[in-house]
């Protein structure tokens, strides 16, 4: 369907092409009466189509109704019938005997039948044989006889099919016996498979020869069997479905056909031939590389060939020309990784990247297909692995000179037995970023004094990949190191936070030597390669500033893990005797201190809006404390207390009006705590317009340990919250504070 803005685009189109010239405004008015004219037009025929679609729809809702009722009709019927039979059986003199009798006599008919079907099978085998031999002479020809030798075929194997499941009780004389009939058949049966099968395996030069009434009877067939086997399959799920019925009428049976599954058969034969193919034309070519992708071609040329030719011969439901690309590109994938493993010379190396990258081009370009849906990616994504045995010189130093200086730099890390580095601004550091950049530095200025573009920004790239493997690094590390100081605490060396600091220091630095290398860059580059740098290293410089914060919230983790007790303490017993906010503050202001002190100015800012954020989640959280109760009206004026000294606190480290903005949420909770059994409700429901996400759980909890509220008051009150949040939208605006909390 059209959108409006299609239908307005359409709109100006059109009137584009009738008022080409000034000198068309004057037909304005015929244009006009033509246009009314043709939109009557128009609504007529959508009238008319509208009444008949509408009709239609009546009728096949009436249709449907009386089908339901012929349905319970016939249903009626079957079990009067059923009744009938029963009764019958009582009301005839002797009938076990005669039905015993009639039973015999269709036996003896049957085995009369199977035994002229016998001996008429081994004629038309003779018949379909001389077919077969004269249409396989020639893989690449008409096959004239192709379904009229499958249409007999099928009809005795059917016979096959059931005579030797009426025969399953007998003894097995008569089984080897009948086995013995069948064995032409089956043999027969094998051969038309065997030719079936190799055309399949010829498709592609049946079409190319014309022969593609071939390829539709090929079809035909595959679908034939399909049908049959489903109709088995079918039945087979009935009989198991409808065990009882199946166990009274003995005339319901499992169908004695034996599943053949061609269709899955035939994707296998196309796997087997695209296979045969490839290791052919590698066999042939394997000694010379060069000559092997200039003999390629082949590949377009078939796929081509297959969505002119085979695709609209085959049901949608097949995906044949699926299936063809992507054995085409796993072949031509598992080709490249035998030449690259092959340790190829310069020149096929680069032969090889200039194929892959014409390969794409070409599928994009004749085959309509786009590089994503083709998996697994050529050579791995390696190419610029592949460009100059350069670049494997400069990736194996590299790699070598950072993980020596990654050793030493974990090692410290680890350890913590050296004094930190500290510069002028009593910043904390460490001298991996200065060593690492040197090395990445004098790289990059060797590359940059080819005039090699191309070179340059693959060094680039280089240097990139080795950043973010330590950046890596640096994560696995400060996971670990973060772990052992909560699990082993007694064991593990001392100064970690301020290991720490200086490591969030050094990331800063990375990211501002990278920002320099861009700039440096600029000048020396064409278009062509800027982008491609710019994007490898904005990519560092985001890893580098992704490690820092990862080590501020590493920092949070340290000192949240000491406050975990005295927040837990909070709404209890002992925060009615004691002060757990002031340790609390007491404990971040310690941490501020040493962080404002030793670490950079961007990153403390960050680090004290993050240390409010889980300051305020922790807070809220610990409304769930186990032991909680809130006595009034004291507890109101501790929690004015411990917002004032919090406020006071942070007032120090964070903007006013966004502090404000902050501890509005536990202005409202402490509104809720003192509000009255019947304002109660307004004053969740100012909080929920506020922040739409507060979670009902916890103002039940909030609301239940209030001791001057009943149980009976607070399952009242609750119930009055449910039914308004109940008839309440779902809330979909930004997420507020409270998506931070613990869900329970």
């Amino acid at each position: 369907m059209e959108s409006p803005s299609d239908a307005i685009e359409a709109g100006i189109t059109r009137l584009a092409e009738l008022l080409r010239s000034p000198d068309d405004l004057v037909k304005i008015q015929l244009l006009r009466k033509r246009l009314a004219k043709e939109k009557a037009t128009i609504d007529a025929q959508l009238k008319t189509g509208v009444k008949a679609q509408l009709d239609n729809t009546q009728e096949g809702l009436e249709t449907l109704t009386s089908s339901r009722r012929q349905m319970v009709l016939i249903k009626e019927n079957m079990q009067s019938i059923d009744r009938l039979c029963s009764n019958a059986q009582d009301m005839i003199h002797h009938f076990p005997w005669i039905n015993k009798i009639s039973q015999i006599h269709r036996n003896f008919v049957a085995t009369q039948d199977t035994i002229n079907r016998l001996q008429e099978m081994y004629q038309r085998i003779d018949q379909i044989q001389v077919m077969l031999d004269h249409d396989r002479q020639d893989i690449h020809g008409p096959a004239e006889n192709l379904l009229f030798i499958h249409y007999q075929l099928f009809r005795l194997e059917d016979f096959k099919d059931n005579t030797m499941y009426q025969a399953k009780d007998s003894s097995q004389d008569v089984i080897e016996t009948l086995e013995q009939y069948f064995e032409r058949l089956n043999e027969f049966s094998a051969e038309f498979e065997e030719y079936l099968w190799t055309l399949t395996k010829n498709i592609i030069d049946l079409v190319r020869k014309g022969q593609q009434s071939v390829v539709v009877r090929l079809v035909k067939i595959i679908e034939c069997e399909e049908r049959a086997d489903e109709r088995a399959k079918l039945a087979e799920q009935a009989r198991h479905t409808h065990q009882d019925l199946a166990d009274k009428f003995r005339s319901i049976q499992t169908s004695p056909r034996v599943i053949k599954s061609f269709r899955s058969k035939f994707q296998n034969k196309i796997h087997d031939s695209i296979s045969d193919m490839f290791k052919r034309f590698f066999a042939e070519f394997k000694d010379d590389p060069i000559q092997l992708f200039d003999n390629a071609d082949f590949i377009f040329n078939d796929l081509i060939l297959v969505i002119q030719e085979v695709v609209p011969r085959f049901p949608k439901k097949y995906n044949v020309f699926s299936v063809y690309l992507l054995e085409y590109h796993r072949h031509v994938y598992n080709m490249l990784q035998r030449i690259t493993n092959s340790d190829p010379d310069a020149g096929t190396i680069l032969r090889i990247v200039r194929w892959v990258r014409e390969y794409y081009k070409t599928m994009k370009k004749d085959i309509r297909v786009s590089e994503e849906i083709l998996e697994p990616p050529l050579l791995d994504g390696r190419e610029q692995d592949l460009i100059d045995d350069y670049l494997k010189l400069i990736r194996g130093k590299l790699e070598e000179w950072m993980n020596n200086l990654m050793n030493d730099e974990t090692k410290d890390f680890t350890e913590r037995s050296k004094a930190l580095e500290m510069d002028g601004d009593r910043l904390y550091g460490l001298s991996g970023a200065v060593i690492m950049f040197q090395m990445v530095n004098q790289q990059i200025d060797v590359a940059a004094g080819s005039g090699q573009g191309k070179i340059l920004a693959d060094v680039v790239k280089e240097c990139t990949e080795v950043m973010i493997n330590t950046q890596q690094t640096w994560m696995q590390l400060l996971k670990s190191e973060f772990k052992r100081q909560i699990d082993k605490r007694e064991e593990k060396p001392g100064g970690f936070v301020e290991y720490v600091i200086a490591l969030a220091n050094d990331q800063i630095r990375c990211a501002d030597f990278t920002e320099e290398i861009v700039n440096r860059l600029k000048p020396l580059l064409s278009e062509k390669y800027r982008n491609q740098i710019n994007e490898d290293l904005s990519q560092a410089t985001n890893g580098f500033l992704e490690v820092a914060r990862a080590c501020t919230d590493t920092l949070l983790d340290v000192v949240f893990n000491d406050l975990k007790q005295p927040f837990s303490q909070l709404y209890t017993s002992h925060w009615y005797q004691e002060d757990p906010m002031a340790f609390i503050i007491e404990t971040i202001k310690d941490y501020t201190n040493d962080f404002k002190t030793h670490l950079n100015d961007y990153l403390l800012e960050k680090l004290m809006t993050n240390t409010l954020s889980r300051f305020m989640v922790a807070w809220i959280e610990a409304l769930r404390n186990k032991g909680a109760k809130f006595r009034m009206p004291e507890c109101l004026d501790r929690i004015t207390n411990d917002v004032r000294t919090a406020f006071g606190f942070f007032r120090g480290h964070i903007p006013q009006q966004e502090l404000e903005n902050t501890f509005d949420v536990y202005e409202r909770i402490h509104t809720l705590l003192a509000s009255s059994r019947k304002s109660i409700f307004l004053d969740y429901y100012n909080m929920k317009k506020a922040y739409g996400d507060v979670p009902i759980s916890l103002v039940e909890d909030i609301i239940s340990k209030r001791d001057d509220l009943e149980r009976s008051q607070v399952k009242e009150i609750m119930e009055n919250i449910r039914t308004k949040q109940k008839e309440a939208p779902d809330y979909t605006g930004e997420s507020t504070i409270f998506s931070k909390i613990k869900q329970e």
